[in-house]
């Protein structure tokens, strides 16, 4: 997987914007083990804190994210990674959320071996909850997709130092192999560079 973590690290003074889905958090119970993967410096999970929900793990990447999150919020158990595997038990989560975080990766291997781990680490039964990318409409993000000739169709680079990539809905369904899909929704978001954009939201539950 390629390390853009010195670059989420320069970016950890910038506002994430993916919100919560009430589906998800309605689906929820108070005692569930909760995981947020590529966990930023905790915004999600200071949001489910406040609704409650306290049992709840977050890994990142990014040293500096993990870093910001624990000083704004020390009771947040949130850890730094260097690899996809977390060194959690099988079926240690009753629930997982994945904020912005394929959006990241840009390989579709290094997707899958993402996904596996969530796969590994949700009890059966366990709830999954998506945040993510679409490919946009809008001309200025058709252009910067046309400007990167290596990839998958969709990478751009952000013009800051980052590499992302936006997702054909195909590509995105593959997501959920292994899963039972619940709903799936398109939303209206601001990125963290300031630009309206159309996320899309997905539940799921592990077979």
């Amino acid at each position: 997987m390629p390390d853009q973590s010195g670059y989420w690290d320069r970016s950890a003074a910038k506002t994430f914007t993916h919100p919560l889905s009430d589906d998800f958090t309605a689906a929820l119970e108070h005692s569930d083990r909760i995981l947020d993967y590529g966990c930023g410096y905790g915004r999600s999970l200071r949001a489910l804190a406040g609704l409650g929900f306290h049992n709840t793990v977050g890994v990142d990447f990014s040293r500096e994210m993990v870093a910001r999150g624990r000083r704004e919020c020390p009771g947040l158990d949130l850890r730094h990674i260097d690899r996809p595997a977390i060194g959690e038990p099988d079926g240690s989560f009753d629930a997982a959320m994945i904020l912005a975080v394929l959006t990241c990766i840009v390989d579709d291997d290094d997707q899958a071996a993402v996904l596996t781990e969530i796969r590994r680490l949700l009890r059966p039964g366990g709830l999954l909850f998506i945040s993510d990318m679409p490919l946009q409409e809008d001309a200025r993000n058709r252009a910067r997709y046309d400007e990167r000739p290596h990839g998958p169709y969709g990478v751009f680079d952000t013009g800051d130092g980052g590499i992302v990539r936006h997702h054909t809905d195909d590509h995105m369904q593959g997501w959920l192999s292994g899963f039972e899909p619940i709903s799936r929704r398109r939303i209206r978001l601001t990125t963290m560079h300031g630009n309206p954009a159309t996320g899309v939201h997905f539940l799921a539950r592990r077979m």
